[in-house]
């Protein structure tokens, strides 16, 4: 291992170089983009740690297949659903899950040990994958580490020679083609001297170890008094939530469960918190089973009302690996014929592993969070006889290819009501977002500007339809007073106006029109001068014109006693 180092720096190198020509090289066919990605991370990963385990011939094997097998995930998952039109969730947590899985497996690659000529299997130690994946992470920051101290360093040493004129170094070394493998190299170091020196890792896990141990009673009292509340009226209040409910609750048990991940994984003592300690611990382990069914059950109350969505998938996955998990810990806990410790890090060592099957057969084909949706809301439309126009814009924009299939048998059962994809694309739901204004209701001053019309409604619709969402405070509702403009005004002097709009946020975006193909364009981003800012009236001087350019170029904006300027 040792006479073969110089291999770290070198494949992290090369590891760059590929990323670089990966995303700068123009790809007509974005399957192969995608999938060599997520081969060249996996293989990167695999290559650092996998190799050196065992024989080299099974180390090789599995740096190979596993890569191999998540980059032909990723290419069944483009060729049967797409990326287009679909749901930007789905896409990050199927490349998640290629991340989960091939760590974890890595991971038990890594406690299986070396093989031994012996008359009886060699059973890893589930218990020992526990300190693994930590120790794998830590590593993993290390690298980060790494990145982190070469470019200030290297920095430095070109200002040094920026000082006697040579600027050449730097602006070589900013290249990307250059910048890349520098980062990659430094990356595989850090892994590197985190390999070497183990030893070392230990008291840092023990450090982890010892501050979740702090945290887990403190949130583990949090989340009791959560449920109290709850219990004594807060329920009602709780279900009533239109958004992240579920979500708010399985962050709950989940990170209860991931401070207690974190608290057994070093020390070999037979208690967790002590004799007495370990007696009130194992009843708090009943506390994470019941936010998942809180979760199942505000999940379970939106499928039923508007069937399934992959964020709700991804949702009922989660909550019952949570459910099983956290009873599986409360059985190790309560029926423990080990140490405490131990008997949790066996029991996190079988749920990682079934975390990993989780998220590997989650996106196989047909079994994708995209195509049970679109499966689930074709058959709940077609037993409805009144269709939601907004219900098959959701097929069309956030389902991709077994969207559009779904589409095209309601549309052969029912060609008067189906739209045709494109007009189902630009469907805008008034009701859909309460944040989001709708366009007919953000003023543009002044009301006489010479950017056409057209092209101003088309700045609305596209690059600032996110922007839109916070034309109203959080909270505010529906009824509450739209606090967005638009203002047209020319900030260069080149006798074309740029496009400032004002929302509640305390900054502004300013655009530029190009009636050629560029369209429009970020030019600058204002910020104003004061502490606070009343909407309301700034909205007023607006529509009253008091405002006024202040030079320099992209000049700062004067409204009312605010001013509204550049960070310089």
């Amino acid at each position: 291992m040792k006479k073969a180092h110089w291999l770290f720096p070198l494949s992290g190198a090369a590891y760059g170089l590929a990323f670089w020509y990966l995303i700068d090289y123009r790809w007509e066919d974005n399957y192969l983009l995608a999938s060599l990605m997520t081969f060249i991370a996996g293989l990167a990963y695999c290559s650092w740690f996998a190799i050196g385990v065992r024989r080299l011939r099974d180390d090789l094997a599995v740096t190979l297949v596993l890569p191999l097998l998540a980059a032909l995930q990723v290419l069944a998952f483009q060729y049967l659903v797409g990326f287009e039109h679909t749901d930007e969730t789905v896409i990050f947590g199927l490349l998640a899950c290629q991340a989960l899985w091939v760590g974890v497996a890595v991971g038990i690659w890594r406690i299986w040990g070396p093989l031994q000529t012996t008359v009886l299997p060699n059973y890893p130690d589930r218990a020992a994958l526990v300190p693994e994946i930590w120790s794998i992470k830590l590593a993993l920051a290390f690298g980060l580490v790494g990145v982190g101290v070469f470019w200030p360093v290297f920095y430095a040493l070109c200002s040094l020679f920026m000082l006697v004129g040579i600027d050449q170094i730097w602006e070589l070394i900013s290249e990307a083609y250059v910048a890349l493998p520098l980062s990659g190299a430094a990356f595989a170091t850090g892994i590197l001297i985190a390999r070497e020196k183990s030893g070392l890792l230990i008291p840092v896990r023990q450090v982890i170890g010892g501050m979740f141990r702090i945290l887990y009673p403190i949130q583990a009292s949090g989340l009791f008094l959560f449920l109290v509340a709850a219990a004594l009226g807060g329920w009602e209040v709780l279900l009533d939530q239109d958004f992240g409910v579920w979500w708010t609750v399985m962050a709950a048990a989940a990170g209860l469960s991931y401070l207690l991940f974190g608290a057994v994984q070093a020390g070999e003592g037979t208690t967790l918190f002590g004799r007495i300690g370990d007696r009130v611990f194992r009843f708090t382990l009943w506390m994470a089973p019941i936010f998942a069914l809180i979760a199942m059950a505000t999940i379970y109350i939106r499928v039923r009302e508007y069937g399934l969505t992959p964020s709700r998938i991804y949702a009922i996955w989660a909550a019952v690996f949570v459910l099983m998990a956290t009873i599986w810990l409360s059985v190790a806990a309560f029926g423990r014929r080990q140490s405490t410790p131990v008997s949790l890090r066996r029991a996190f060592g079988h749920i990682a592993i079934c975390g990993a099957l989780t998220a590997f057969i989650m996106h196989l084909p047909f079994l994708d969070p995209v195509s049970i949706s679109a499966r689930n809301q074709q058959s709940r439309l077609s037993s409805m006889t009144d269709w939601d126009t907004a219900d098959l814009a959701f097929l069309a924009r956030n389902l991709g290819m077994p969207g559009e299939e779904a589409l095209a048998e309601l549309g052969s059962a029912n060609p008067d009501v189906v739209l045709p994809l494109a007009e189902l694309r630009s469907y805008f739901d008034p009701d859909g977002d309460r944040m989001k204004a709708g366009i007919d209701n953000i003023p543009v001053y002044p009301s006489q500007y010479q950017i056409p019309q057209e092209a101003v409604k088309t700045l609305l619709e596209g690059p600032l339809e996110y922007d839109r969402r916070f034309c109203r405070k959080a909270g505010s509702g529906t009824g509450a007073p739209n606090q967005c403009a638009l203002l047209m005004v020319d900030l260069d002097g080149d006798g074309m106006e740029e496009a400032a709009f004002f929302t509640t946020r305390d900054y502004v975006d300013v655009y530029r029109y190009g009636p050629d193909d560029t369209g429009w364009q970020v030019a600058v981003s204002f910020f104003h001068d004061q502490s606070e800012i009343d909407h309301e009236e700034m909205l007023r001087d607006l529509a009253n014109g008091n405002f006024e350019i202040v030079s320099p170029r992209y000049s700062d904006l004067l409204i009312g006693g605010a001013r509204w300027g550049q960070y310089r």
